[in-house]
């Protein structure tokens, strides 16, 4: 990700003015979504300067994935519970919580966006598959050495049905993002087809 460039407004540690700019990315999102969002409205709303901006990010799309980076952070810890049932919890009860959550919001009218934008489709697909990836692949090898699921299961598999089951759920409106629903999308969805599973490139 690209790095804050030395130069500050107000004398401002340039950290804070990161924290600033990434901040100003959110309330933007949130209030006027992707394609209304303009960088010259994050300098004005962070008070940073357009110079400042536009040199360590030159595109948009560029200065979002920023913003999510640091706000959600890099690449998370894999749960480590002890069974892939466990383990499948833990990782669905995060991820509706972000999904429920205000910033879920602006990541689901990011994921709307992408849909007739390449760029950022391509930016998202960095940050939120690229970068997790290894998440689900940890928790799929350690279920394949319990003996769990197929030698052969493909951690893409997860990362697919998850994310679909969720983001469907949030746009939809189709019911609580709440504990029932991950019971339910685990114990009915995710178990049955991870332990029937045969990698599709195989």
């Amino acid at each position: 990700m690209a790095e804050i460039a030395a130069e500050s407004t107000h004398g401002a540690p340039r950290s804070v003015r990161h924290e600033a700019i990434c901040h100003a990315v959110f309330e933007l999102l949130s209030e006027v979504g992707y394609d209304r969002m303009s960088m010259d409205a994050v300098a004005a709303r962070a008070r940073a300067s357009k110079a400042t901006i536009y040199r360590a990010w030159p595109h948009k799309p560029d200065l979002v994935i920023e913003a999510l980076v640091h706000r959600f952070g890099g690449t998370p810890e894999p749960p480590d519970t002890g069974t892939l049932r466990g383990d499948l919890i833990a990782l669905m009860t995060g991820a509706c919580r972000v999904a429920d959550s205000p910033d879920g919001a602006v990541v689901t009218g990011l994921m709307s966006a992408a849909a007739h934008n390449a760029e950022l489709s391509r930016t998202l697909y960095r940050c939120t598959y690229q970068m997790k990836h290894v998440v689900h692949e940890t928790i799929i090898d350690r279920a394949k050495a319990r003996g769990e699921v197929p030698a052969d299961t493909d951690p893409d598999l997860l990362h697919e049905v998850l994310h679909a089951m969720v983001l469907t759920r949030r746009i939809w409106a189709a019911g609580p993002l709440d504990d029932v629903f991950v019971v339910h999308v685990v114990d009915d969805v995710l178990l049955p087809v991870l332990r029937q599973a045969r990698d599709p490139h195989a």
